[in-house]
């Protein structure tokens, strides 16, 4: 199942969005006869419902062995929604289910600038994917000036290599999708001495509150000694930075 569909006379259909992003309303298509709906991926029909969770999308009433959206999970379904509502919510344009015209990739959301150019692009991974075809995806994101963050609700082989965020789903209603592993920030207690403790450590917050600040350039995708990558603010870098410089000062008087 799939948030969008197009219409021949309408264009295209997302049904996270009121209007439809058309003009249209839901009523326009949810249990119309006769009305032609295709599957964006395939072109196969496609029809209204809404899910048990009260979430509107478009089905295959006879799903296609080779249809990506036709085989998505409920989870991967409600994150898609969780990470489109969260662009939405920090002032940010977002398309559901948006690929390139070489179709080299589709985005689970494409957020867009002030301009409607396509700058990021918000991944719900929930199926295996190896740490090369994690690298070798995020580059192709890269040649069209794309920026990508990859989100995922367990440990992932491919997560240290690749701006990600792990989440936790709400485990009841009214509770927020949470963000435990991707974000992170530097502490250093005092400056007094280069023994003092230093490290950088993931810290939790919602994933409303993660995609706002990336989406606002208020946290960046930083690569640590190890080659491990994790989202954090401009400042954080520079502490590092600077505790890396004393370390190296000090080693070189001893």
């Amino acid at each position: 199942m799939g948030y969008t569909a197009v219409h021949t006379g309408w264009g295209r259909l997302d049904a996270s969005l009121d209007d439809l992003g058309c003009g249209r309303s839901w009523a326009d298509v949810h249990r119309v006869k006769g009305l032609e709906l295709a599957c964006p991926e395939c072109r196969g029909r496609v029809f209204a419902r809404v899910s048990p969770h009260r979430a509107r999308h478009f089905y295959h009433q006879v799903r296609p062995p080779d249809c990506a959206l036709a085989h998505e999970s409920p989870k991967h379904h409600l994150l898609k929604l969780e990470l489109a509502t969260a662009a939405r919510a920090a002032g940010f344009k977002a398309e559901l289910e948006v690929g390139n015209e070489a179709r080299t990739w589709r985005a689970d959301v494409l957020v867009l600038d002030e301009q409607d150019r396509p700058f990021m692009a918000l991944e719900a991974q929930l199926s295996p994917m190896t740490p090369q075809d994690a690298r070798m995806r995020t580059e192709r994101y890269a040649v069209d000036g794309v920026a990508v963050c990859w989100v995922s609700v367990e440990k992932r082989p491919w997560e240290r290599g690749v701006p990600s965020l792990r989440v936790t789903p709400p485990r009841c209603r009214g509770e927020a999708w949470m963000v435990r592993h991707g974000m992170a920030r530097y502490t250093w207690a005092a400056p007094r001495t280069v023994r003092t403790k230093a490290a950088w450590r993931h810290i939790s917050c919602s994933l409303e509150d993660a995609v706002r600040w990336i989406l606002q350039g208020r946290v960046h995708s930083h690569t640590g000694p190890d080659g491990a990558v994790w989202w954090t603010a401009p400042s954080y870098v520079q502490l590092a930075l600077g505790r890396a410089r004393l370390e190296a000062d000090a080693e070189a008087v001893v």
